[in-house]
């Protein structure tokens, strides 16, 4: 571990200088793990499973397509980089993944790219508009990518489930550029920003499922909102969720 020297302040404040690293209180302890790979500015953090991520940016000559990757242990890794350079791109999470949205490059840009527990890297539905200085959060199960700047203000959003399924829900109440994101309790939070003058707006999203229940008799076969079917062994109320597909082949008696 090295050499430890310990400094208390007068308000009971304690500093522990070891060779590689400070703890500023019992509480709050500062590291320096290993560097990111490439030097960079603009890029963007997302967290999945037990990694977190940082990608993109501008490197003072160019625009960096490279992904760092800290384990739970602060161990970094290198994995596939972006599918395309650029800076000033959104990162947000949902479910098994890490995405990261927008950005500039050779030109503004709409790519998405997603990145699951163990690093793989993929790239579903682009962004509805392509933009950067857009923000990210979550909620629920979906991961928001609100505002930004197309070469005008924009109020577009996307949102990315668990399936990576992209839906454009409500937009903006003000298009802006240079927003911030973040999440609490039920609900996404898109606040300030740039519209041209500076913006004291704040946009909440939450994540609403609307459900039914749908009587089953014994001996019915559904599929519904599944890829396998089922059969109903007694007579029962299903939740199911909206959007609703499948099917109930019903089979006849009496539901009591």
């Amino acid at each position: 571990m090295g050499e430890a020297i310990i400094t208390r302040h007068g308000s009971g404040y304690v500093t522990i200088t070891f060779d590689n690293y400070k703890v500023y209180s019992d509480t709050l302890t500062r590291y320096t793990p290993t560097a990111l790979s490439a030097a960079r500015y603009a890029l963007a953090g997302a967290s999945v499973g037990d990694y977190a991520l940082f990608a993109g940016g501008y490197t003072g000559s160019a625009y960096s397509a490279v992904v760092d990757a800290y384990t739970t242990n602060l161990t970094r890794s290198t994995p596939t980089a972006l599918s395309a350079a650029r800076q000033d791109l959104a990162g947000a999470s949902v479910g098994d993944y890490a995405l990261f949205a927008g950005g500039l490059g050779s030109s503004t840009s709409a790519v998405v790219d997603a990145y699951t527990t163990n690093l793989t890297r993929s790239t579903p539905t682009a962004l509805s508009a392509a933009r950067y200085n857009l923000a990210g959060a979550s909620v629920g199960d979906y991961a928001l990518f609100a505002g930004g700047y197309t070469g005008s203000y924009s109020s577009a959003v996307d949102a990315y489930d668990t399936d990576l399924t992209r839906t454009t829900p409500t937009a903006l109440s003000t298009a802006r550029r240079d927003l911030a994101g973040a999440s609490v309790g039920d609900y996404a939070l898109f606040a300030g920003g740039y519209t041209g003058s500076y913006s004291s707006a704040v946009d909440a999203y939450t994540n609403m499922v609307l459900s039914t229940y749908l009587p089953i008799t014994a001996g019915s076969k559904y599929k519904l909102n599944s890829d396998t079917e089922a059969m109903a062994s007694a007579n029962k109320f299903l939740k199911v969720d909206f959007p609703l597909t499948g099917y109930i082949k019903y089979k006849g008696g009496k539901f009591e």
